[in-house]
C-alpha cells in the first residue's frame, strides 16, 4: 500500500508572523591589508629614563567598523581623539630620546585610558553625539576590540617600562593628552593642565616651573579634569604608574593652541623647558614609591 505525504500543518490565520533574530557577529579582524597595527613606537630603544605615551593620538576607525557610523566631519572633534599630541609625543621624543607610544585607533573604538572593564571603554554616547557602532555590541565584539587594540597597546607600555624597572631603574611615565576649549557652555580658560592623584610634588615643582618660565599662562592644576575623579581611578597612569610606585606626568594641552605640527612642537618646548630641571634629578628615578 502506498504511503501518502503527511501533509503540512498550516499556521492558523492569526498567528503571529515570525521574527528573524538578527545576531552581531564580530568581523575576522578588525584591521585590514593596508591598516596601520594598534600601536606605534618611535625610538624603541630610547636610552633616556621616561616613556611618552599618547593614548588619544588618532581618529583613525578600522575600515570593518564602517566609521561607526559617524560622518568624517564628526570623526574631526574632540570626542574621536587629542588633536595635537601624536605631534608632542614625537617631538619629547626626539628633544629626550625616549621611547614614545602612540595608540593608532580612536578613542571610540576603544578607550585606552580606561580600565578594561569601564563602563566608558565603548561608549555610545560621547558630548551629546550618539554613536551609533557602539550601540548594543555583543560580548565577542567588546572582546575582540580588547584583544586587537587595547591589550596590545598597555602590553608595550609595560614591555617598554620593564625595560628599566629589569634594571632597577624607576621611569618617568609621561601622558600627553588636549582638551577642547568648550565644554558644555564654557569657556575653559587654561593653556596646560597638569593632573596628579598621589604624585603630587612631581606635578606641583611642573606647575612652579611654567608658571615661572612661562607668567602669562593660565595653568590648570587638575584642571580641566582631577586624576582623584572616580571615573580616572583606574586609566593608563593608575594601571601602569600609581599601581607600580612609578613617578609620572600627566598633561593636558588646550586644542586650539596645539591642533598645526608647529603650534604643538611650539608648546611641547614650552613644556619641555619647565620639564628639564625635574628630568635632572637623580632621585627621581629611585624605585622608593609606594605601590597602590
Amino acid at each position: 500500500m502506498k504511503k501518502t505525504a503527511a501533509k503540512k500543518k498550516s499556521a492558523p490565520r492569526n498567528a503571529p508572523a515570525r521574527v528573524k533574530t538578527i545576531v552581531k557577529l564580530a568581523p575576522k579582524k578588525l584591521m585590514g591589508a593596508g591598516e596601520p597595527p594598534a600601536v606605534r613606537v618611535e625610538n624603541g630603544r630610547g636610552r633616556a629614563k621616561c616613556v611618552i605615551v599618547c593614548d588619544h593620538a588618532a581618529n583613525r576607525v578600522p575600515r570593518t567598523l564602517k566609521d561607526l557610523g559617524l560622518s568624517k566631519a564628526q570623526l574631526q572633534q574632540h570626542i574621536a581623539w587629542d588633536p595635537g599630541t601624536e605631534d608632542i609625543g614625537r617631538y619629547l621624543s626626539k628633544a629626550l630620546g625616549a621611547t614614545v607610544v602612540l595608540a593608532s585607533y580612536s578613542r571610540l573604538v576603544v578607550d585606552l585610558n580606561r580600565g578594561h572593564d569601564h563602563p566608558e571603554l565603548m561608549r555610545d554616547t560621547s558630548d551629546h553625539v550618539h554613536i551609533p557602532g557602539n550601540v548594543g555590541l555583543t560580548a565577542a565584539q567588546k572582546k575582540q576590540r580588547l584583544d586587537e587594540l587595547f591589550w596590545p597597546y598597555h602590553n608595550e607600555i609595560d614591555r617598554q617600562l620593564k625595560r628599566f624597572t629589569s634594571k632597577g631603574v624607576a621611569p618617568v611615565l609621561i601622558s600627553v593628552h588636549s582638551f577642547t576649549p568648550q565644554m558644555d557652555g564654557f569657556r575653559r580658560p587654561w593653556h596646560i593642565g597638569v593632573l596628579w592623584n598621589r604624585e603630587e610634588k612631581i606635578a606641583r615643582a611642573l606647575v612652579k616651573n611654567l608658571r615661572r618660565n612661562s607668567p602669562d599662562l593660565v595653568i590648570g592644576e587638575n584642571e580641566p579634569y582631577s586624576l582623584k575623579a572616580a571615573n580616572f581611578l583606574k586609566n593608563t597612569i593608575s594601571t601602569h604608574a600609581e599601581s607600580k610606585g612609578l613617578p609620572y606626568i600627566i598633561l593636558e594641552f588646550r586644542q586650539d593652541l596645539v591642533n598645526t605640527k608647529k603650534k604643538a612642537e611650539k608648546w611641547a618646548e614650552i613644556f619641555l623647558e619647565s620639564l628639564r630641571p625635574i628630568l635632572a634629578d637623580k632621585q627621581l628615578y629611585t624605585l622608593r614609591r609606594r605601590k597602590a
